[in-house]
């Protein structure tokens, strides 16, 4: 095959971009590389060692924040396997990683939907009586509430169209914390932006596709709040410190 830039080029498997992502897939790919070229034996398994800024510099196409997030969201899927405690050193701040190669099996045995299969359109009907909201339906009138707060917006929580995205992501085992989590990420991201803003829209966050890379988004904003500290002021005429 005729390459369009004669260099070397990256592999991806198809099967598991369409199931995880086409970024999430590279990285697991590149992984495997540097477990079959460099990796050592701990515990059993095939370790690689890392920092995130050495992942940036062997992958420059992704910058350390785009790891981090890439990772996380691999670690939620349950597919890298990673750890620190083969460090030898409290300050070694590199972790080792593996793959749960029955895990990625399992995965590549899941079925494929394209997005008319998730969200099929569906027959107007009409209504012909007013029945009370299930508590499904109050959960999602709960987060379509949060949004409009959050974002200024006037969406309608009774929506087949919201309802249906909402429960399939409730469905999937997500709670009402993560969905707003989810907003207040995105709403903080897009709400200033002129371009960007008319995307705080229910069709946007929820879709499956989305929400998960949102959620692992926010979580890692959260995680890199919790490891803000204040910087240490000495006062030399204190005396000395211990």
């Amino acid at each position: 095959m005729k390459l369009l830039v004669n260099e070397r080029h990256l592999f991806i498997s198809p099967n598991l971009a369409a199931r995880i992502g086409v970024e999430e897939a590279l990285f697991l790919q590149q992984l495997y590389y540097r477990i079959a070229t460099r990796g050592m034996k701990r515990d059993g398994h095939m370790w690689y060692r890392q920092t995130y800024q050495g992942w940036s510099k062997q992958c420059f196409y992704w910058n350390t924040t785009k790891v981090k997030r890439l990772i996380t969201k691999l670690e939620r899927y349950e597919i890298i396997i990673s750890t620190d405690k083969f460090n030898r050193f409290n300050t070694d701040r590199s972790k080792w990683y593996c793959i749960d190669y029955e895990k990625v099996n399992q995965l590549l045995e899941t079925e494929i939907y394209t997005e008319e299969e998730q969200f099929p359109e569906e027959p107007y009907l009409p209504e012909i009586e007013t029945k009370p909201k299930t508590e499904p339906d109050m959960e999602v009138t709960d987060i379509i509430d949060y949004l409009n707060e959050k974002a200024k917006k006037k969406f309608n929580g009774s929506s087949k169209t919201n309802i249906r995205l909402i429960n399939a992501i409730l469905k999937e085992g997500y709670t009402v914390e993560d969905c707003c989590l989810v907003i207040d990420e995105q709403v903080r991201n897009w709400k200033y932006d002129l371009q960007m803003n008319k995307y705080l829209r229910p069709i946007t966050l929820f879709r499956p596709g989305n929400f998960e890379s949102y959620l692992n988004d926010a979580l890692t904003r959260q995680q890199e709040k919790d490891l803000d500290f204040e910087p240490v002021v000495l006062d030399f005429d204190e005396g000395e410190c211990y």
